[in-house]
């Protein structure tokens, strides 16, 4: 196969990040691999191999262009798994009891530890996958009380609004209280830029307090332009990443809504305090969750495994209370993330008037389905239809 110029110029990019990554994933996980030789080939059958004779590992480049990075990565680390086998174990085990051991600690995910040849030709999105029939249950009756939410009658909105919270409390208190088996996902928000905003990490903040996810940013190499973007992790169960993925973009969706509305009616206000709006529109949305938390709260007659856990100084909110002490969650994002570190963002300077506008507008504003502008990640959350 003849490669052009720039076909050699990317290959050559995408060696020198898997380099990279072999090195962070060693550093990472705490273990010692020699530098391998990797290649990048042109099979369509085999999207990744490991030579223990000429010390190579090979990764498709046909992968690299069909999938995200994230999948490039999880199959790098597989045969990384390989690796660890020959190098760390001095053993041929192909995929056998070592190489489990080897996958557990590099933090392989099970959909990717398969032997070669039943590698899935499709990345299976958790968003498409079936749950089980009481989750899906739930999930529906979700969606059908935020389709409730969009209602001209402010009362009946805003109560449809109150009853979808309910259910994912209790959906979570639930699995707390009888110790439910779950699976645990992560969901990639990659908008390709630089930084992560302030209305952003706002927004996460929403998520941990009233979603039942944790949050990470993170960063991702794209391999169509050679370069790294910022990028936010959601952490969670399959409902509950599934949910919350939904409500980050319906902020960013209402966010703009709002502010256009704003200006309609506001002309002579500047466009360069669309920022102090906005942060204004999640407060008060913000502050509006929270009181409809303590007052659910205050109703709800906690079980043993929830009740006496809300300790001084602990958590503010249920969501992050039991985020906290969800064992199988933690063990989650350990795997996924081992050296995690704590990173206070610098406060946003607003403009006060712009400010307190969006608070009031945050305060009046509903969750609902139905997003008209999509891009590819938005509307695929919830089963079944309007």
């Amino acid at each position: 196969m003849n490669l052009s110029r720039e076909d050699v110029r990317l290959r050559r990019a995408w060696i020198s990040e898997l380099y990279r990554a072999h090195e962070a994933i060693c550093w990472r996980y705490r273990v010692e691999l020699p530098r391998p030789f990797i290649e990048i080939t042109n099979s369509r059958r085999e999207w990744g191999s490991w030579n223990t004779g000429t010390r190579t590992l090979k990764v498709s480049g046909f992968l690299i262009m069909a999938h995200s990075w994230d999948v490039t990565l999880n199959v790098f680390k597989h045969e990384m798994a390989h690796q660890m086998v020959s190098d760390v174990f001095g053993l041929s085990d192909g995929h056998g009891p070592h190489f489990k051991r080897a996958c557990d600690r590099i933090g392989v995910p099970e959909a990717f530890r398969g032997a070669k040849g039943d590698l899935p030709r499709r990345i299976v999105d958790f968003r498409d996958e079936t749950v089980g029939s009481e989750n899906i249950r739930m999930l529906e009756k979700v969606r059908k009380l935020l389709s409730l939410s969009r209602s001209a009658n402010e009362n009946e909105a805003f109560l449809a609004m109150k009853k979808a919270n309910e259910l994912i409390e209790k959906y979570n208190i639930e699995r707390i209280e009888r110790e439910k088996r779950s699976r645990f996902v992560y969901a990639i928000i990659h908008h390709k830029k630089k930084r992560i905003e302030n209305y952003q990490r706002r927004i996460a903040g929403i998520l941990q307090a009233h979603f039942f996810v944790d949050i990470v940013f993170s960063h991702l190499f794209e391999p169509g332009d050679c370069k790294t973007y910022r990028t936010i992790e959601l952490l969670g169960t399959v409902e509950n990443v599934r949910i919350a993925e939904y409500v980050y973009y319906f902020l960013l969706n209402q966010m703009e809504i709002l502010w256009k509305a704003y200006l309609g009616t506001n002309r002579n206000r500047v466009a360069r305090n669309k920022r102090s709006y906005r942060l204004g529109v999640l407060k008060g949305f913000h502050d509006k969750l929270d009181q409809q938390a303590m007052e659910r709260m205050k109703q709800r007659a906690f079980g043993i495994a929830i009740r006496p856990r809300f300790a001084k100084g602990g958590p503010t909110t249920l969501s992050a209370l039991i985020c906290s002490e969800d064992k199988s969650l933690q063990s989650f994002i350990n795997m996924r993330f081992p050296r995690l570190c704590s990173y206070r963002g610098q406060q946003a300077t607003v403009n006060p008037g712009m400010y307190q506008a969006g608070v009031r507008d945050g305060r009046s504003l509903n969750l609902h389905k139905g997003i008209e502008q999509r891009d590819g990640n938005r509307g695929r959350l919830l089963t079944g239809g309007n």
